[in-house]
């Protein structure tokens, strides 16, 4: 049975490669089967929180997480652990979290990051709606900085969005120089291009700032599954 789904779901994505996606299109793409509830997901080497301004980005080595797929198939809910995290030497770690951890909150939805004439040409990404995030960094000098990054938007390009695949990659990636996103613009569901709101960041309860996150995941399902119209 598990192969006979697989076999129908390949069926409708090569319908789906052939078709048309016009600039009005009222659609955002969706994962297939529609009866995979969650994922896991972690990162694929570091992961940076960088804020305009900042002496050093927060680095963190791995991150791992969990979400939730809503029955429509392309939005939900999810949670990260950043983990092993620093700033200018000296360790980062968020309210209540444990040394060296920071948790993210938030939802996300899939959106085309390009429309084009088929969908195996149209680029697709995951827009996460971040949750503020409190965390406080002590350099190797001793400084500490009482960070929040306020809640926003980070937007990031799926790899390999026309897989039949349970493992699927993305990348956030960074702008023209630390702390501006190199991803700021996507379709929404009326087939609108809008602009993200981008992250803020503040030290010490200092000025805000435009802020980013930047590295690359993965997501994984428990069994294969496509993106699509």
């Amino acid at each position: 049975m598990r192969y006979l789904r697989l076999f129908g779901v390949a069926l409708v994505a090569l319908c789906a490669l052939g078709s048309v996606i016009a600039a009005s299109a009222s659609a955002l793409p969706t994962l297939l089967p529609a009866t995979i509830p969650s994922f896991t997901g972690k990162s694929v080497g570091k992961t940076e929180l960088q804020r305009q301004g900042a002496l050093a980005a927060v680095s963190c080595s791995s991150a791992n997480g969990e979400g939730t797929v809503e029955a429509n198939g392309h939005l939900g809910l999810y949670h990260i652990t950043f983990e092993k995290c620093t700033a200018g030497g000296g360790p980062c770690t968020g309210l209540g979290d444990a040394a060296e951890t920071i948790l993210s909150l938030g939802s996300y939805h899939l959106v085309f990051d390009t429309l084009k004439a088929t969908l195996a040409e149209a680029g697709v990404a995951i827009l996460f709606l971040v949750d503020n995030v409190h965390f406080v960094c002590t350099t190797i000098i001793g400084e500490i900085l009482n960070t929040v990054f306020l809640g926003g938007m980070v937007l990031c390009l799926i790899v390999n969005p026309t897989a039949l695949t349970k493992v699927f990659e993305f990348q956030c990636k960074q702008g023209s120089s630390s702390g501006h996103p190199g991803e700021t613009k996507y379709y929404n569901e009326a087939g609108t291009l809008v602009s993200i709101s981008p992250l803020k960041s503040s030290e010490n309860e200092g000025t805000q700032a435009e802020a980013a996150q930047i590295g690359n995941a993965t997501t994984e399902y428990t069994e294969a599954a496509l993106l699509m119209l």
